[in-house]
């Protein structure tokens, strides 16, 4: 649910949404890439370039469900293409086969970790609404999950706008507080319709 917010902050050119998942990816990614081509610089480069390709290409974002998979396939088939040109170097150097072998394994112990980690984050921000009180977390599904204005979301629920507004304020204080280890993600919810 939160990819939908964070993807549209990014289509939209959202800086700080960029360096959110810049801060959030950034070692992840060039740690996958070194584990495959064990060189330090070369890692630097493609994840760099990664993301790059994302801020030039956003407005292609909406084709992307998971955040995570799209970078971490990017990432992967960076590294695979660099790979190759380096085969055409070492076609038959044994080594470089086995180097590969482990850089894979490593990428597929890596992958699994960053689910863990997306699935754990996942059933943090459940928890978290389904903590706040009916009515304020009735607003904050309408708003966040649903993506409705706040003023929509008064006409739906016969409120004033004004108390919709507080509410939203009240579940983002919520949120920040109960996803304080996961504050980068925080931005998903913090934008105010």
């Amino acid at each position: 649910m939160h990819s939908i917010f964070f993807i549209d902050l990014l289509k939209k050119g959202d800086e700080e949404a960029y360096e959110a998942l810049f801060r959030l990816y950034y070692d992840k990614l060039l740690h996958i890439s070194k584990g495959y081509l064990g060189s330090m610089e070369e890692a630097e480069d493609i994840v760099q370039n990664v993301f790059l390709k994302v801020w030039e290409q956003k407005d292609k974002l909406d084709k992307i469900n998971n955040v995570n998979n799209y970078l971490y396939t990017m990432t992967k088939n960076a590294c695979l293409d660099q790979i190759k040109h380096r085969k055409v170097k070492n076609l038959y150097s044994h080594n470089y086969y086995q180097g590969n072998m482990e850089a894979q394994c490593r990428f597929i112990k890596d992958e699994s970790a960053s689910l863990l980690l997306e699935n754990e984050l996942n059933k943090k921000i459940r928890n978290s609404i389904e903590l706040l009180p009916e009515k304020c977390k009735n607003v904050f599904i309408k708003s966040r999950v649903e993506g409705l204005s706040n003023r929509e979301v008064a006409q739906i629920l016969n409120l004033s706008k004004r108390t919709v507004d507080n509410h939203i304020f009240n579940a983002l204080k919520h949120m920040k507080f109960h996803l304080k280890d996961f504050l980068p993600f925080f931005l998903f919810f913090s934008i105010l319709a």
